[in-house]
């Protein structure tokens, strides 16, 4: 044909009737109809699909359309800007930052670089409500976000408000900020549990990927290899039918091949794909070497005709009714999951459909390849792969073993996420000690010391009282008595029981009191036992050492308590006997219960190098790790303090608001009696009062608590109105100061002593600073500050150092704290620092400059 005769027709206008048969065109035409009808066919059901309205539009559309009033009273207009086009962004912040507009929306594209926060210097100061809709795959973005509203120079912080769902899949990206908080909470506050990181933002439940998140999934999956018949979760019998249809399918056909066993025709063939062998592989191990009990069971099932697969096809060809089939499959399921057919077995082949085997879970994917073992991020990766219903099956089992092992960890003494826990029958922390090392660089900066009293015993109604938590949980988790918490472990040759309960040691050394014991066996998921002694508290060893050592010991052999109530009073007579300093001994192998610990805290990052480079014993630095000192980063924690008690007070609209009320508008013209603040060298802010207002040039007189009389142009005098209310709201919201007392001029700020008003008082007098040994008291100032209830800080071994002293023309012992505190002070002497002294004289000059001024 020539090249105009072609005749173009539609694909739903070729006849199927055509002689496929005739030509090689003819074949190609009606497969071409055939595959473009199974398109539109796919293309139909997406457009049946309810799919939810996109996020952005359905807010909008709820809100109400353009120039409507929505019935919740929300006003929505469409943007449009007085300039250009690419401004209206500009515009709109400003609109929002002014109070012009309430309700910002912000899509991804506009998720960093944008600032929101309730700045001081805009007129919109109302406490933010930052509401994510969806978090992000990337933490670094998800914290970029969050950054838009929380931002320097705040009168609030926001409230944030994150919209998760159960699936699974979807807690995998709250696990990953959660994890991004809380090393930012350890950065930032010295604790991977600090608040107003991860846990205060309501994302704590989700920091998954810890030590004791890798101990639950290693936990578990070890359980799903296994196909362990003791699971946490129970299995749902709808996905248990599913499971059944696969096994009961692959059997069948290892019995109708005719050639050998069924056993070996489970393996697979040479000429199978490589997706099939894998497959046929995992199903052999399965049923052979994971579940041959359930194997068995369902193989004579299969002789007897009553496959699964068998009653659905019989339903499907409409031999028997629904009525009839649906009693004998919840039969079989029934006996499945009897035979083992549980919730671990399903994980099994779950995990397996999204690539994840015991094989390469452990990163040994192949005999000379070692890959990498899978992690908490990368198994919750994986749970994406499966259908809504499996995730959150799968993950909620995770979050099981997680909550397992926490509590087991708790139980034991050792639930901590990177810090040292300091507790006891009663915590004492004393006023601090207050340094001032960096000077001039950081005049406001404060290195504190501070001596924690502690009494590490633990009283006869605490120890009862942690004996029956563990015969509670013992009853709940083995439903066995409590002096059989966990059975017992291995030894050489037999198994050794560890009874949990009271125990007394009777030999003739102690001849005040015998000593006593308390000793709670973990159970089989722990090789450890919690040891507690009236005079010592609770400890953590492991069986073998408790078994070896008091239990058949050649020195000491302990005897269990049969009489609680004698074991009682013979504990609290040791208690008593106990309190004395841990130095003196009130009878062999038995010391005093009363301990000391020093606590370095304060603004101690930016000098950690230095402090750390002070703890070296050689003095040659950071290189030589032999003679480095390394610290502990602990928390000290009074009886019965939890870390959600130390949630920070936060600036709310509601007091912003009283303040409005109660306060001078910083907005009116200045007059007199207006209050006013005055920061000066090194932080210190003074409070006071406009005295007299000056025509010509317009001035004003200001009068403040220490007696500068100072001279104000307008706008000086309004910085220092805001300023006022600035501390005003510090000492109401933080320290809760009573309003009237923080509206008198006649307070300083309480909040930081030396930062916001105090005046600095160096330890040392005027001309001993050349004298003293004592070079850290050079640096020294006396604390006016508050002693916090729960303090994070760095604690040096306990241990002592003879040195020689040449006012004592000997050597003498001194603490390491003290050794580390007075080597950091001496360094920083030779680098040049201001000393406390110093600074207080620069200080004093300003303030004689201003008065003069």
């Amino acid at each position: 044909k020539g090249k105009g005769s072609i005749k173009r027709i539609q694909w739903d206008e070729i006849d199927l009737s055509l002689d496929t048969s005739a030509s090689v065109e003819n074949e190609r035409m009606v497969e071409y109809r055939k595959a473009c009808e199974k398109v539109k066919g796919w293309l139909d059901d997406v457009d049946d699909l309810a799919l939810p309205a996109n996020p952005l539009d359905r807010l909008l559309n709820e809100l109400g359309g353009p120039d409507v009033k929505g019935k919740d009273g929300v006003f929505y207009e469409k943007r449009k800007g007085a300039g250009r086009f690419d401004q209206i962004n500009v515009e709109e912040r400003n609109n929002f930052q002014s109070g012009k507009k309430l309700v910002a929306i912000l899509s991804e594209a506009a998720s960093t670089g944008i600032s929101l926060q309730a700045d001081k210097r805009v007129g919109n100061q109302k406490r933010r409500v930052h509401i994510t809709l969806e978090l992000p795959w990337s933490a670094d973005k998800a914290i970029q976000q969050l950054g838009r509203t929380h931002r320097a120079n705040q009168t609030s912080g926001p409230s944030y408000k994150f919209l998760i769902s159960d699936v699974g899949g979807e807690k995998r990206f709250a696990a990953a900020v959660a994890k991004r908080l809380a090393l930012m909470g350890a950065l930032t506050q010295g604790d991977r549990r600090a608040t107003g990181q991860s846990n205060a933002l309501g994302l704590g439940g989700f920091d998954f990927d810890n030590k004791f998140g890798k101990l639950a999934l290693k936990t578990m999956l070890g359980e799903i290899w296994k196909c362990n018949k003791n699971c946490l979760t129970d299995a749902p019998e709808k996905l248990v039918l599913d499971a059944l249809k696969t096994i009961d399918s692959r059997l069948s056909e290892a019995l109708d091949h005719g050639l050998g066993t069924w056993k070996k025709n489970l393996a697979p063939y040479s000429d199978d794909t490589k997706s099939e062998q894998d497959h046929y592989k995992m199903m052999e191990d399965l049923l052979l070497y994971k579940c041959p009990q359930l194997a068995e069971q369902r193989v004579k099932a299969i002789g007897e005709g009553k496959s699964v697969v068998k009653y659905l096809e019989k339903l499907l060809d409409g031999t028997e009714t629904k009525e009839a089939i649906k009693p004998k499959i919840d039969e079989e399921v029934k006996v499945a999951m009897e035979a083992g057919l549980n919730f671990n077995v399903l994980c099994f082949l779950w995990l397996f459909d999204v690539g994840v085997t015991e094989q390469s879970a452990s990163g040994a994917n192949n005999y000379f390849k070692k890959g990498k073992p899978i992690d908490v991020p990368k198994f919750l990766n994986r749970t994406l792969g499966m259908n809504l219903l499996r995730q959150k099956l799968i993950v909620e089992h995770f979050i099981k073993h997680l909550g397992k092992q926490v509590t087991l960890a708790k139980r034991e003494g050792t639930y901590d996420l990177g810090i040292q826990t300091i507790g006891g029958h009663s915590v004492v922390i004393e006023k601090p000690r207050s340094f001032c090392f960096r000077g001039l660089e950081a005049k406001d900066e404060r290195v504190l010391l501070y001596k924690v009293n502690l009494d590490r015993g633990m009283d006869a109604e605490t120890a009862m009282q942690l004996y029956k938590e563990a015969e509670a949980s013992s009853d709940n988790e083995t439903n066995s008595s409590a002096t059989n918490i966990g059975a017992g472990f291995f030894g050489v040759g037999q198994v050794r029981v560890i009874k949990s309960g009271f125990y007394i040691d009777r030999r003739d050394v102690f001849k005040e009191v015998p000593r006593m014991f308390l000793i709670i066996n973990q159970g089989r998921a722990s090789n450890n036992c919690v040891v507690v002694r009236p005079n010592e508290g609770k400890k953590i060893w492991t069986k073998e050492f408790v078994w070896k050592t008091w239990l058949h010991g050649n020195a000491c052999q302990l005897t269990l308590c049969t009489d609680i109530n004698q074991a009682m009073v013979t504990w609290k007579k040791e208690f008593d006997l106990a309190d004395r300093p841990s130095s003196e001994r009130y009878q062999r192998y038995c010391y005093g219960r009363h301990t000391e610990s020093c606590i370095f805290g304060g603004d101690i990052i930016p000098i950690l190098n230095k402090i750390l480079a002070s703890s070296n014993l050689n003095g040659i630095g950071l290189a030589n790790d032999m003679s480095l000192v390394m610290p502990d980063v602990v928390r000290v924690e009074p009886p019965g303090k939890t870390p959600e008690d130390d949630s920070a007070n936060e600036v709310t609209e509601s007091t912003v608001d009283e303040q409005a009320e109660d306060e001078d508008d910083s907005s009116e013209p200045p007059a007199v009696g207006h209050k006013v603040a005055l920061k000066m060298l090194g932080g210190s802010v003074f409070r006071g009062a406009i005295t007299e207002c000056k025509d010509d040039p317009e001035s004003f007189i200001t009068t403040f608590t220490d007696g500068s009389v100072v001279e104000m142009s307008t706008d000086e005098v309004n910085k220092a109105r805001q300023l006022f209310d600035t501390e005003w709201t510090k000492l109401v919201v933080d320290a809760d100061v009573p309003k009237a007392v923080a509206s008198s001029i006649e307070v300083h700020n309480s909040v930081n002593a030396h930062a916001q008003g105090a005046t600095r008082r160096p330890i040392l007098p005027a001309g001993e600073e050349k004298t003293t040994e004592e070079y850290e008291k050079i640096f020294e100032e006396e604390y006016d500050g508050d002693v916090p209830d729960v303090l994070v800080g760095l604690e040096f071994p306990k241990k002592e150092l003879r040195l020689y002293s040449q006012s004592a023309h000997d050597h003498v012992f001194i603490p390491f704290w003290q050794f580390v505190l007075r080597k950091l002070a001496e360094r920083l002497l030779e680098e040049g620092a201001h000393s406390s002294r110093e600074l207080l004289n620069l200080e004093n000059a300003e303030r004689v400059k201003l008065q003069q001024g």
